[in-house]
């Protein structure tokens, strides 16, 4: 865990210390200690705040198991979390491009932090589904593509479109409601998508709608 600032890290801290099955075991005040508790204790997950990932990104000489870089893509088991104390959209596009797997505010609920430990020390990412929505809400952000991207040409008109609706932040019962499918069937979509993509998980396909500048729609509202 890292944090410069006292009153955060004493913070999440705490918090982290409340999560069932997860343990601190290093703490670092600032980069250069972050690169070398790293290295040496190589932690499942390393959790850091913003000041210490914003603008430079986590420290490429930090190691995680198997030997590759911090927020390396596909590095295997273990990755990074970062923690932001105010959750802006800058905040959130720094995280994505430093090459964390999880982006946090820190006043995120318990739940949120222990389902991001365990997606990330599984190799997966996390994204609570407020700042997924929030995400993909503003396009304006996101540079367009004037010609179709060769992923889409992977899928099936249906699977663009179930594609679309995870971007959106839709989870598989919102999804089935939006187009009258079965959630069985939704599932099956996400699947083949998943594997024809060879992408990991449902943020993995979040984050490709997001970097392609795709229209992402948002679910249809609860009736």
């Amino acid at each position: 865990m890292a944090e410069e600032r006292d009153v955060y890290r004493n913070g999440l801290l705490v918090l982290l210390s409340q999560i069932a099955d997860a343990e601190v075991i290093g703490i670092a005040v600032d980069r250069e200690e972050l690169a070398r508790q790293s290295a040496l204790l190589r932690p499942d997950v390393l959790v850091a705040g913003a000041s210490l990932v914003v603008p430079d990104g986590f420290p490429p000489v930090s190691r995680l198991p198997g030997g590759d870089p911090v927020g390396t893509p596909g590095c295997g088991p273990g990755g990074s979390i970062m923690v932001a104390e105010c959750d802006t959209d800058e905040l959130l596009r720094a995280a994505l491009a430093a090459g964390a797997h999880s982006y946090l505010p820190l006043s995120a609920p318990r739940e949120d932090f222990g389902a991001a430990l365990r997606a990330v020390a599984a190799g997966g990412a996390f994204l609570p589904a407020d700042v997924t929505r929030r995400l993909f809400g503003n396009f304006h952000l996101v540079p367009r593509r004037a010609d179709e991207p060769v992923e889409l040409r992977l899928l099936s008109k249906r699977e663009r479109q179930v594609l679309l609706l995870i971007g959106g932040g839709s989870n598989n019962r919102e999804i089935a409601r939006n187009l009258m499918l079965s959630e069985a069937t939704v599932k099956s979509h996400v699947s083949r998508i998943l594997a024809k993509l060879k992408l990991r998980d449902r943020v993995h396909v979040a984050q490709l709608v997001w970097q392609l500048g795709l229209d992402a729609p948002h679910p249809l509202p609860q009736r």
